[in-house]
């Protein structure tokens, strides 16, 4: 076998595999995010935040 082609090709799994889960915690993060903000705004929370301008 020619062992310089295995170890390069080692090393460069290895790299994949760890941009793979660099990657993958990163989107996981902005989905989260985005997942979190991406709700509607019930009435009642509409109300309050009109209430709470014309308080002050």
């Amino acid at each position: 076998m020619n062992w310089p082609f295995i170890i390069f090709f080692g090393i460069a799994v290895i790299a994949l595999i760890i941009f793979l889960v660099v990657r993958n915690k990163k989107d996981e993060k902005i989905f989260e995010d985005q997942m979190n903000n991406d709700f509607p705004i019930s009435q009642d929370e509409k109300r309050d935040d009109e209430i709470d301008k014309l308080v002050k």
